[in-house]
C-alpha cells in the first residue's frame, strides 16, 4: 500500500476510534469486546444503503425549484438529519437493544454512540477519497482534526442524546413515545443545522455570527449529553427492555 494512501486511511479513522475509546470510559461495566465490535461493523455497513438513500432523495429535490437555502434547509434537516439518525438507530435497535448485555440504562446512549461511530468513520472515509474535501482541506492532518471535533463528535452526540430518551423513556413509561419522539426530534434538528450551516459557509452567504453555529451546536450538544449521561448513571435498578 502506497505511504500516503496509508497515511490518509489512519487519518480517517482516527477521528472515530479516539472519541470510541473515550466514550467506552464512561461505562461502569465494560461491554463485551465482541458485541462493541459487531455494533460498530454494523454502523460501518449501514452507512452505505443511508447514502443510497440520500442520494435519491436529494436528486428529487433537485428536481423542485427551490432558492438556495430551502433548498439547503430541506436538504439537510430532512433528509441528510432523518436519514443518518434513523439509521444509526436501526443498528441498535434490530441488533443489540434485546441483548442480555444491555445490563444498565447507560448502555442504550453507549451503544448508539458505537454505531454512530462507526458510520461516522465510513462517512470520514468516504470524505478522505473525495477530492472536493481535499481541496476543502489539502492538509491531511487539519482535515482529520476538523472531522474529530466536526461531524464525528457529531455524529456520536446526536445518538447519544437518542439513546438517553430512550432510556429514560423506560423509567418514565407515561411519555415513553414523547420522551422517544423529542430525542429524535432534537437530534435530527440540530444535526441537520450543523450541516446546513456549514453549508452556508461553504457557499458563502453565512454571516460571520451564523459561521459559529457548527461549533455551537457541538458545544450545546455535549452539554445536554454530558447532563443526560450523568442523570441515567444514576438509575440504579436494570431496565427491562
Amino acid at each position: 500500500m502506497d505511504s500516503t494512501i496509508l497515511i490518509y486511511f489512519l487519518l480517517a479513522i482516527a477521528p472515530g476510534l479516539i472519541w470510541l475509546f473515550y466514550f467506552l470510559r464512561k461505562d461502569n461495566l465494560p461491554e463485551p469486546k465482541m458485541q462493541i465490535l459487531m455494533v460498530f461493523v454494523y454502523g460501518i455497513i449501514i452507512t452505505i444503503p443511508a447514502v443510497l438513500i440520500e442520494v435519491i432523495l436529494i436528486k428529487d429535490l433537485e428536481l423542485i425549484n427551490l432558492e438556495p437555502v430551502a433548498y439547503a434547509m430541506i436538504k439537510y434537516i430532512f433528509i441528510i438529519g432523518f436519514v443518518e439518525e434513523l439509521f444509526k438507530y436501526i443498528v441498535v435497535r434490530f441488533s443489540i437493544l434485546k441483548n442480555s448485555c444491555m445490563d444498565e440504562p447507560i448502555d442504550i446512549p453507549l451503544y448508539m454512540i458505537i454505531s454512530a461511530l462507526g458510520f461516522a468513520t465510513l462517512e470520514n472515509i468516504l470524505v478522505f477519497s473525495s477530492s472536493s474535501a481535499i481541496a476543502f482541506a489539502p492538509d491531511p492532518l487539519t482535515l482529520s482534526l476538523v472531522r474529530f471535533i466536526g461531524a464525528t463528535l457529531l455524529h456520536a452526540l446526536c445518538s447519544a442524546l437518542i439513546g438517553c430518551f430512550i432510556a429514560l423513556s423506560f423509567y418514565f413509561l407515561k411519555a415513553r413515545w414523547l420522551l422517544i419522539s423529542l430525542g429524535f426530534i432534537l437530534a435530527i434538528s440540530l444535526h441537520g443545522l450543523f450541516d446546513f450551516y456549514i453549508e452556508l459557509g461553504i457557499m458563502d452567504i453565512a454571516t460571520e455570527t451564523q459561521r459559529n453555529y457548527p461549533l455551537l451546536i457541538i458545544f450545546i450538544l455535549a452539554i445536554i449529553v454530558s447532563i443526560l449521561l450523568r442523570e441515567i448513571k444514576k438509575i440504579k435498578s436494570v431496565c427491562k427492555i
